[in-house]
This record gives structure tokens, C-alpha cells and sequence, in this order.
């Protein structure tokens, strides 16, 4: 009879390795809206054309970004 058993000491795996996960969510919530409001900010003030568009695009990566680090969560969270 052989004894089937599962191991449960094993740690549980995101979508993305602990450390990668760390750098993108801070990147995501941390460097992303600074820089879009950094942008528009600069924008603003020096008249760059296309800031707000910038900043749009910058927020929206960021919101994608983020997105996909709740899913690696949500994977990690389920096991």
C-alpha cells in the first residue's frame, strides 16, 4: 500500500516571484501616481504639450499594473 500524501510544507506561488511582486507594487502605487502628478504638475507650470495625455497613459499603466498584481495575490491568497 502506498502511502499518497501531498506536501504541505511547501511555500505557496504567486504569478510573479516575492521579490519581483514587491518592486512592481511599489512601483505600482508609489512611483506611477508620483510621476503622473509630477507630469502634470511640470506640465502645467512649463506648458509641455501632451502632459495630460502623459499622465493619462502613466495612470492607466498603473491601474493595469495593478490589476495584475491582484491577481498574483488572489493565487498566492488561494492556496
Amino acid at each position: 500500500m502506498t502511502d499518497e500524501t501531498t506536501n504541505t510544507t511547501e511555500d505557496p506561488q504567486g504569478l510573479l516571484p516575492d521579490h519581483v511582486y514587491d518592486v512592481l507594487k511599489w512601483v505600482a502605487i508609489i512611483v506611477m501616481p508620483a510621476l503622473a502628478t509630477f507630469i502634470v504638475g511640470l506640465g502645467g507650470i512649463w506648458s509641455i504639450p501632451f502632459a495630460g495625455q502623459l499622465a493619462a497613459t502613466i495612470t492607466a499603466v498603473g491601474v493595469l499594473l495593478g490589476a495584475l498584481l491582484g491577481l498574483s495575490s488572489v493565487k498566492y491568497n488561494s492556496r
